[in-house]
């Protein structure tokens, strides 16, 4: 940013793709982190069957929640979970007990909905972001951190990229573009010998989980 070189988008992991730092990113350096946002792991979303936090509909100006069968919320309490600013949500007892889906949406024992969910902006932008993660535009983009990592473990595996040869600055500049240079024409021999690039590399036990799943 001090240097002016700030990108529009910034391709990375989802280690770096809170909702939390997508809203700092685009707040503070008009930037647009690119991956995939990390999914709703509650019961209810694994399931499939129950009512998913994107089942309910949020007024933030009203400060209330209905829920799939048009009830509102009886609460709404900003709050903190591990320092972080939330915003806690109850149902009614009463209406949550009267409802015929109340097992597929607070499970067997709870007698009504309690959720968490993020402040506003944060809420959103994860909101967005999951759903521009299923569009065809977001595969083709994220793509390029694919090439980009695959870049570098060719770089680390066969040219030993993080080991300097010499001693100084300078010369380690001049190793690092003769590595370079080494890796596009190593690939462009592939490509003239019309070489596939490989698979990613899976660990034995990686296949064995996928096997036992897939069965």
């Amino acid at each position: 940013a001090d240097k002016g070189l700030l990108p529009a988008q910034h391709i990375v992991d989802t280690g770096y793709l809170s909702a939390g730092q997508r809203v700092q990113a685009q707040h503070d350096f008009g930037l647009d982190l690119v991956g995939p946002a990390r999914v709703d792991s509650s019961w209810q979303a694994k399931a499939g069957k129950g009512f998913a936090m994107d089942a309910f509909t949020i007024d933030w100006d009203a400060q209330h929640v209905t829920c799939p069968m048009g009830v509102h919320s009886s609460s709404w309490s900003p709050a903190t979970d591990g320092g972080t600013p939330v915003v806690k949500v109850k149902f009614s007892a009463t209406d949550c007990q009267a409802c015929p889906h109340r097992s597929d949406c607070v499970g067997p024992i709870a007698t009504r909905r309690i959720m968490t969910f993020k402040t506003r902006d944060e809420y959103i932008a994860l909101q967005a972001a999951r759903q521009r993660q299923t569009t065809p535009e977001f595969r083709s983009l994220y793509a390029l951190r694919a090439g980009v990592e695959g870049t570098i473990s060719q770089g680390v595996r066969a040219f030993d990229l993080r080991r300097s040869r010499y001693f100084g600055q300078a010369k380690t500049h001049l190793q690092h573009v003769a590595t370079a240079a080494a890796m596009n024409l190593v690939r462009l021999v592939h490509w003239i010998l019309g070489d596939t690039p490989a698979r990613t590399r899976r660990s034995h036990f990686s296949r064995l989980v996928r096997a036992q799943a897939a069965s």
